[in-house]
């Protein structure tokens, strides 16, 4: 399932968050597509406006927590001090 829906309609890129079963709380694979479908609609001169938008009944509840405290998660570095 696509994290990040995207359609564009005349000069509106339309972005939609695509995890309700989680409120559309961003993880590191949304973080980076998002991120990804700013920068193809700000480079694409006949984009006027981006609409965001979320799936279900939440539009957005934040980051995923699960993933921030996982010790095998993708932010787990290893420090030598």
């Amino acid at each position: 399932m696509e994290s990040i829906l995207v359609k564009t309609t005349h000069n509106l890129r339309i972005l939609t968050l695509n995890r309700p079963d989680k409120f559309n709380s961003f993880n590191r694979e949304m973080a980076i597509r998002f991120q990804n479908e700013l920068d193809r609609a700000g480079n694409d001169e006949n984009i006027r406006a981006i609409l965001i938008s979320g799936e279900g009944k939440a539009f957005c509840a934040g980051q995923d927590l699960s993933e921030a405290i996982d010790p095998n998660g993708p932010w787990n570095f290893s420090y030598r001090y």
